[in-house]
């Protein structure tokens, strides 16, 4: 049965009887075969008397060959498999750009679909590719040995391509590496990943942290996103090694399997393969591992992970505004700081909340105001120190690293800046911050700012709205909650005492490079001040 024809995939599930060797399905298009996967290891669901296994063909550019006058199919056994909905052919509802005979002569030539289901050049043929990812994979390898006394080792995508096929799959896009971390517990070993991450920053790679692993990245020959996975493995108090990432196999690597690592030759360079590559290659992809999946998908097929081993969200964050900052700085105050320093009745002491690298801070104490920037991010708090310092601003700048859901630290810090108000009021300035918070913590900072703020007090907010979501980013890994904006404004006036002087909603408000965002604006004061 397909049950999905979606733009990103198709998918599915046979019958058979247990223990049938691997079945081949293929994607038809036609009476063309475009696509073939061979699926071997039982799928959860269940049928009385036969074993199910799923399959996925990952296509999304497949659309831009195929027309409404196409025909797709999926075969076992040269019999088209029933489409939920569809009958035995499903017919394509539009018109891609391009004929079906460029996608063949493609296919036919030196491109495969990649696990994302992009056409590009097969990566064991592209030897560019290779050299650039490889002298990635080597940096390091050196550094985590270097540092931290640990061997980077091939894994998963990489260790397969390199026990069955000696070489790179075509279809990868990545080099993947992997470390046997020395401690014997999840959290010790999760912590151990987010300390190199921090150590990688220093050394001036770009580090992109997910739960499960690292993507670190330099440019290389011109290739601004030269990059390898990092992911951390260790051995849990069974001995049995443990992978965060997840296998999909039924089998364990055990300390007595573990022998360590041997260096091998490598796309055109050299790595490191554990000793026991089969056993590993078994427990990441089950005993089906020998023959080409292209269809395998990791959020269907994974068994089980060491989830104890996973990095929390709030420390992929950290790692994530770290290398931001590190790598990101702007000499130019915000847009939103230009709309909101043009009005008359701005305080003199300003609250910076989710200041950053400090870029609307500067702006604001180089227009004569006495600015306290609060950020939870330590590396961008030292970056705004030394903007301050190079600029002479001192005396009017104060840097603090304070989560805003802190609500005594946060008080503290408010605290400072009333104290220096007097009887003044303060403007609390939140530009691109509130989109940024999880939900709970944007109601825990209002609700402190309720506590916090006085009659007269100024609220400045600019946030992504809803109407933003689908829009192309420029960083595309920043964690945005987008909402409504004038229902933010309405909760003001009604839950939080403020009168909205102002609000604008809209595009044309912060263009930034190639990207135009669907922006709120609201400008705010606490009832009771003078008007």
């Amino acid at each position: 049965m397909v049950e999905d024809f979606e733009p990103r995939w198709i998918e599915g599930w046979i019958a058979v009887a247990p223990g049938t060797p691997a079945v081949t399905v293929t994607l038809r298009v036609n009476r063309t075969d475009l696509v073939t996967t061979l699926v071997a290891d039982p799928a959860k669901r269940r049928v009385p008397g036969a074993e199910v296994r799923r399959f996925r063909f990952r296509v999304k550019e497949l659309w831009d060959y195929i027309g409404t006058h196409d025909r797709l199919a999926v075969v076992v056994d040269g019999r088209p498999l029933p489409i939920a909905a569809h009958g035995t052919v499903y017919r394509p509802r539009s018109n891609g750009p391009h004929r079906l005979q460029e996608l063949k002569d493609k296919l036919a030539g030196d491109h495969v679909f990649s696990r994302s289901g992009a056409l590009q050049v097969a990566k064991n043929l592209d030897t560019a590719w290779q050299r650039r990812t490889m002298t990635q994979a080597g940096r390091v390898r050196d550094f985590v040995s270097e540092r931290f006394g640990l061997d980077a080792f091939f894994i998963y995508g990489t260790l397969l391509g390199a026990v069955r096929e000696n070489g790179v799959i075509g279809h990868d896009s990545d080099i993947d590496l992997a470390y046997v971390s020395g401690h014997r517990n999840g959290a010790d070993a999760a912590r151990e990943l987010h300390d190199i991450a921090f150590a990688l920053i220093d050394s001036g790679f770009r580090v992109l942290a997910y739960g499960t692993h690292l993507r670190i990245a330099n440019e290389i020959e011109g290739d601004k996103d030269a990059h390898v996975d990092l992911f951390h493995t260790y051995f849990d108090e069974h001995d049995v090694l443990g992978f965060p990432y997840g296998v999909s196999g039924v089998v364990d690597v055990r300390a007595s399997d573990w022998t360590g690592v041997h260096e091998i030759d490598f796309a055109g360079s050299t790595g490191l393969l554990p000793n026991c590559a089969e056993r590993v290659a078994e427990a990441l992809y089950g005993t089906g591992w020998r023959e080409p999946q292209p269809g395998f998908n990791w959020d269907r097929d994974r068994r089980t992970r060491a989830a104890d081993a996973l990095m929390p969200r709030a420390w992929t964050q950290q790692i994530y505004w770290a290398d931001f900052y590190e790598h990101t700085g702007f000499s130019t105050p915000s847009a939103f700081f230009e709309a909101v320093s043009a009005r008359a009745d701005v305080p003199r002491i300003v609250v910076d909340l989710g200041c950053g690298e400090g870029r609307d801070s500067v702006a604001h104490a180089e227009a004569g105001r006495r600015v306290f920037g609060i950020d939870r991010s330590q590396r961008g708090i030292r970056r705004a120190e030394a903007k301050a310092a190079e600029l002479g601003l001192e005396d009017r700048l104060s840097f603090h690293e304070c989560d805003v859901a802190d609500t005594e630290a946060l008080a503290s810090v408010v605290g400072r800046a009333r104290a220096e108000a007097g009887d003044e009021p303060v403007m609390f300035y939140l530009r691109f911050f509130l989109h940024s918070l999880e939900e709970e913590t944007q109601d825990a900072l209002l609700s402190s700012l309720d506590a916090l703020s006085r009659p007269g007090d100024v609220l400045a907010a600019e946030f992504r709205t809803a109407d933003d979501k689908a829009n192309p980013k420029v960083h595309r890994h920043h964690y945005r909650r987008y909402q409504d904006g004038p229902a933010f404004g309405a909760a003001l006036a009604q839950q939080h005492a403020f009168e909205v002087l102002e609000e604008q909603e809209g595009i044309g408000l912060s263009p930034y490079q190639d990207e135009d965002p669907h922006l709120y604006r609201v400008v705010a004061r606490r009832s009771g001040g003078t008007s």
